[in-house]
């Protein structure tokens, strides 16, 4: 498996999605929420900045290492997993070979924390063609403070077909994990003075509303 990490001599075009106007709008969101390099919280999401990544938007909660449910699920999930994806453990929409592989990626984006790009495959069979796909994953706090969600997307290269789908790491495939950084000083365990502010402070709630229709 081949992991990549941003550097200043490696080009946007080689990270999985770069070229894909609905991820890079999602990233560029979140990124404007990073303020002094904090990891935004769910409650700062507000879903009408995101209309175009909606349909293929999720946010996910984890609930065991390796484990995560989709909270929140875009209309374009739905489409490929042909039922309701609010709920359902992200791994629903991985091939079972792949799984343990995607799980340790999954957790790096929560506990590293690091933004996580996917280059994904659902092979093709005799009733289906192959199709190409990419996830996107982007650490979030919850009101603790804590890295424990994730606002993902996951954008196919081809409608998803009559069938339901579910995907794997596409062989040959750059991924990108890239650690952010500076890491919040809360999991770094340093020592704050009374001067200093609390990097994982919660903002004020806000409530998000997703419209699938």
């Amino acid at each position: 498996m081949k992991m990549v990490t941003d550097t200043p001599t490696r080009r946007n075009s080689d990270k999985p999605g770069a070229n894909n106007p609905t991820l890079q709008s999602l990233e560029a969101y979140w990124q404007t929420l990073r303020n002094a390099q904090r990891i935004p919280s769910r409650n700062d999401i507000e879903p009408r900045q995101i209309d175009q990544a909606l349909p293929h938007a999720f946010i996910l909660q984890r609930v065991a290492p390796g484990v995560a449910r989709m909270r929140v699920a875009g209309q374009q999930l739905h489409e490929l997993l042909k039922m309701d994806a609010r709920g359902m453990p992200i791994s629903t929409l991985i091939l079972p070979e792949a799984r343990e592989e995607i799980a340790k990626l999954i957790e790096d984006a929560f506990t590293t924390p690091a933004i996580v790009a996917l280059p994904l495959i659902s092979p093709s069979s005799l009733m289906r063609a192959e199709l190409t796909a990419t996830m996107l994953l982007l650490p979030l706090r919850d009101a603790k403070g804590e890295t424990s969600r994730i606002l993902g997307a996951l954008v196919t290269d081809d409608a998803p077909g009559n069938r339901p789908r579910r995907f794997q790491i596409h062989p040959g495939k750059a991924i990108r994990n890239e650690p952010l950084q500076p890491r919040l000083a809360t999991v770094q365990g340093l020592v704050h003075t009374k001067e200093e502010k609390r990097p994982d402070a919660v903002r004020p709630a806000l409530r998000l509303v997703v419209n699938n229709g």
